[in-house]
This record gives C-alpha cells, sequence and structure tokens, in this order.
C-alpha cells in the first residue's frame, strides 16, 4: 500500500515441466518490475492459489505444451479461475513447446472465457527460449505494468 491507495498487480502464473516456460516468466517477471510502484506476484502454478490473483489487475499465464495439450500442471489453477470474476481485466500468455504449440492458444481462449481483455498472440519459443524471445518477454511484462501505471 502506498498512502492508503492500493498499487497496481500484476500476477504471473506458470507451469514449465523442464524449465524453459519458467525461463520465460522469470522475463516477464523482470520487465514488469522494471516498472515502479507495480506489485509482481511471480509464482509456479503447483504452489498457486486462484485466490491470490483475484485482485490482480493483470494475470500473464505461461504453460508449456507436453503431448499437444497445455502442461496438466496448469489444470488445477485455471479451474480455480471459474471462481473469480475477471471480467474485463487484462491478460497474456506465453509458453515453450517442442513440436505443436497449443499450450499459449488455450490459455488465450480461457482467459477470453473469463471475459478478459488477452494481448494476441502471446509469445512462444521452441524448446530453450533464446536472446530475442527472453527479451520480447521482458517488454511484455513492462508493457503490462506501464499501461496499468498510467
Amino acid at each position: 500500500m502506498f498512502w492508503g491507495l492500493k498499487m497496481p498487480k500484476i500476477a504471473i502464473i506458470y507451469a514449465s515441466g523442464t524449465g524453459k516456460t519458467k525461463k520465460m516468466a522469470e522475463a516477464v517477471a523482470s520487465g514488469a518490475r522494471s516498472v515502479s510502484n507495480v506489485e509482481v506476484l511471480l509464482k509456479n502454478a503447483f504452489q498457486a492459489k486462484a485466490g491470490e490473483v483475484s485482485d490482480a489487475d493483470a494475470l500473464i499465464l505461461g504453460g508449456s505444451t507436453y503431448n499437444g495439450k497445455l502442461i496438466k500442471a496448469m489444470e488445477p489453477f485455471l479451474e480455480g479461475l471459474d471462481n473469480l470474476d475477471l471480467k474485463g481485466r487484462t491478460g497474456a500468455a506465453f509458453g515453450s513447446y517442442g513440436w505443436s504449440g497449443e499450450g499459449v492458444p488455450i490459455l488465450i481462449d480461457r482467459m477470453k472465457s473469463l471475459g478478459m481483455s488477452v494481448i494476441e498472440p502471446g509469445i512462444t519459443a521452441v524448446q530453450m527460449p533464446g536472446k530475442e524471445v527472453l527479451d520480447r518477454c521482458f517488454e511484455l511484462g513492462k508493457s503490462m505494468a506501464s499501461s496499468l501505471t498510467n
């Protein structure tokens, strides 16, 4: 809290099987943290509870693709979002994949179904994200945080 005013909050929740999507999540969080007066929550979906994002102004979800589907570790967290009112909040998605890349579009569709305003197309990386992808992740976090403070 800053002089009784609530700082804008960005929640970055990710599920990563091999650490590649985690690396992207950390870059998004670094970008968001580069903007003053924004609260940034970064959590692995295993530890995250949907209630922790109920007061978030923006929600950025990361999920890798495994066997043509979004990584299963994300499912319990996503199910919890059904109980929240996220209409009108801003969302974005990112994730890595090896072959097919369905994870990010699934996350985008899920956020849209909750009434969120989603930045598309999302950020994807084939296998390990390189510098260009990590820079895009940083910029996503920074631009999302900047939009909340203006």
